[in-house]
């Protein structure tokens, strides 16, 4: 008896769900179905390339390459969804096309072995190879058809993140050029991967065609992923406290003091369950390590629950050494407080630390009295304000605590009169509170983040630092706490005007070793003899300028880029149109017009090549977060500086006349 196939029109999109399994990628692999609740597969009688190419288009991924029946990707479990799929090849979904009753009686318990898969043209997936794991080494993408690797210029750090993120392995920790993990052979793939870091897989990321043929297999790019592993604390009196090391491969590394902030301590302690941060010693406070020194900025926010889940940043062209690693000394208390998504530890929603997880207090009373008790738990001084509202927002962990009654008086909110644990109940709304004691730290005025006169947000307001007894390294505290680097002993001329606010800070005196410039030894809050010329300013040594110089104006010339305290020049060797771009952009030039080689226009230049092999996707907004060699590191002269001009700011030829 014949099988008579019929149309399936009564599916509708929100039913049914398709994904291909087991293929390496989501372009290739088992045809499975989400239909009445479970998934299940398609029996591989009469599939061919036009049901493929349906299934193919549903998901986005082209166009199909072959059919394979025979449970091709390996046999599913549970139902067999339909079979004797019959498709013309213009249908948008399987769901349209002719086939048996779905979800028939008859297809229960029938041999998987016939399940039907698809390889689409999109199919390709991310491998890395010859490295120490599988999470670091040669980038090869590969598909059912050929493999290849992949210049060192057509893959960018946004791209490393959804490879290690499509991998399960962790966050990117590096993009190493010129074949790290050894050279290639075969296929270079003539593609620029422009992936914007959110992609779920490397085939979400647009295809940008390149013509590489100056790329050989010595410029093979690699990929280190972070594995997901650690951190840990070693050296402390406990599990919670210690040096900080991160495993990578199966190598344990330490971190540096200087790029170690409150939130990745606060992170780490999450990531340990060890409750909140007590403190952060400086200066391998814990002991030297002997590994490798993981040259890493995390920037966490302080509300990731994992360290893996914070950016990453590589700082290769630090230098750091075992005298500067990064501790943490956490406390593993219930009912330790926290307050989330301020501006500062003193500033933010109320959490508390209860059965080693974080959770809110919400309480539609919440008053000046129950703020009180929680700033001076935190040792942030009194309440400024009390936030019963969304400002901070509402979080997402349990609601530990509802319904907080206190007089104002009393040491830790746990003291309170009424103190409700209730993890059930959320009625009421989450709290926050501003403490007097919330303090910010900036350089102000002088061009960058990393330099400009000190300022300091305390008791609500800006003001500023007088210059008695400030030394290097009071600056160098500061420089620290920014991330900025370390401390520049150069003169700062910035045309701002003088602070007008209060004088907050005199007679400091660090040891180097805090971690926030107030736990320095100092005058009392607003004590001193000071006028606003006394104020402090300094530079770090991560302030970076951009200029242009020997041109007719200001927006033609050999670039010249400010770091550590010097200017130097650009190598123009592999300088290209989207390099270039973002140089103008960022001097507010205009578009460019043409690159100088060879410092044919403008001159040689003096002092340090700071900047060598750019690689500029033309979207960023400065020149540095162009991916390029490590700060200094280069194999150019002088004789090869790279000039500009862009449009911007043309001559006024009458002025010469």
């Amino acid at each position: 008896m014949s099988r008579i196939p019929r149309q399936n029109i009564a599916l509708s999109p929100q039913a049914v769900k398709l994904r291909l399994a087991n293929g390496q990628s989501r372009c290739a692999g088992r045809v499975e179905i989400h239909y009445r609740g479970q998934w299940g597969t398609v029996f591989g009688t009469l599939w061919d390339q036009r049901n493929a190419d349906v299934v193919c288009g549903e998901l986005g991924c082209g166009t199909a390459l072959s059919a394979p029946r025979g449970a091709h990707f390996g046999g599913g479990s549970g139902l067999i969804v339909t079979s004797d799929v019959q498709c013309r090849g213009t249908e948008t979904a399987l769901r349209e096309c002719l086939s048996a009753p779905w979800a028939n009686h008859r297809h229960y318990g029938v041999a998987h072995p016939y399940d039907a898969g698809v390889i689409c043209s999109a199919h390709r997936f991310p491998k890395l190879v010859s490295g120490p794991s599988p999470c670091s080494g040669r980038l090869e993408i590969h598909n059912d058809r050929e493999s290849g690797t992949v210049c060192d210029r057509d893959l960018d750090w946004n791209a490393a993140t959804v490879i290690c993120a499509e991998l399960q392995c962790g966050v990117a920790v590096s993009v190493r050029k010129g074949a790290y993990f050894g050279e290639g052979a075969g296929l270079i793939w003539n593609d620029r991967f422009a992936c914007k870091g959110s992609e779920a897989d490397l085939i979400d990321c647009p295809l940008v065609p390149v013509n590489r043929s100056e790329c050989t297999h010595s410029n093979d790019v690699s990929v280190i992923c972070s594995r997901n592993h650690g951190p840990r604390l070693v050296g402390g009196k406990d599990r919670c406290s210690g040096r900080v090391e991160v495993l990578h491969g199966e190598h344990w590394g330490t971190l540096c003091d200087v790029y170690f902030g409150l939130e990745d301590a606060s992170v780490v302690c999450e990531h340990l369950q060890c409750g909140v941060v007590e403190k952060i010693p400086r200066s391998a406070a814990f002991g030297k390590g002997n590994g490798t020194i993981w040259k890493e900025n995390y920037g966490c926010h302080g509300d990731e629950s994992r360290l893996w889940e914070c950016p990453v940043s590589s700082m290769e062209a630090f230098t750091c050494s075992h005298e500067n690693e990064a501790s943490v000394i956490c406390t593993d208390e219930n009912w330790s407080l926290r307050l989330m998504n301020g501006g500062s530890r003193c500033d933010g929603r109320v959490e508390i630390y209860y059965n080693h997880s974080w959770g809110r207090v919400q309480d539609s009373l919440w008053d000046l009295n129950d703020a009180n008790v929680t700033c001076r738990q935190l040792g942030c001084g009194e309440a400024v304000t009390a936030y019963n509202n969304s400002k901070y927002g509402e979080g997402e962990g349990p609601v530990w605590v509802n319904d907080v009654r206190c007089e104002g008086k009393e040491s830790h909110l746990r003291k309170c009169s009424t103190f409700t644990l209730n993890p059930h109940r959320s009625d009421s709304i989450g709290v926050g509170v501003l403490c007097s004691e919330h303090k910010q730290l900036r350089l102000s005025g002088g061009g960058s983040r990393c330099a400009g006169r000190l300022e300091i947000y305390h008791n609500g307001i800006w003001g500023s630092v007088c210059y008695d007894s400030w030394d290097l390294t009071d600056a160098d505290v500061v420089c620290k706490q920014l991330g900025c680097g370390h401390a520049l002993q150069l003169p700062l001329h910035i045309s701002a005007a003088p602070d007008i606010g209060p004088i907050w800070l005199n007679e400091l005196e660090c040891s180097g070793g805090e971690s926030f410039l107030w736990e320095c030894p100092h005058a009392l809050w607003g004590k001193h003899d000071c006028r606003h010329e006394e104020d402090v300013k300094i530079m770090c040594s991560e302030h970076k300028e951009l200029r242009l110089v020997n041109g007719k104006h200001r927006c033609e010339g050999r670039v010249e880029v400010f770091y550590n305290g010097s200017w130097g020049t650009v190598c123009s060797v592999n300088l290209d149109f989207d390099d270039g771009a973002v140089i103008c952009k960022q001097l507010g030039c205009g578009t460019l017009v043409s690159i100088d080689y060879y410092a044919r226009t403008f001159g040689v230049g003096t002092g340090p090549i700071w900047l060598d092999e750019m690689e500029c996707r033309s979207h960023e907004s400065t020149l540095w977060q162009c991916q390029a060699d490590p700060w200094g590191q280069h194999n150019c002269d002088h004789w090869e500086d790279a000039g500009v001009v862009c449009s911007g700011n043309t001559i006024n030829h009458s002025a010469y006349r």
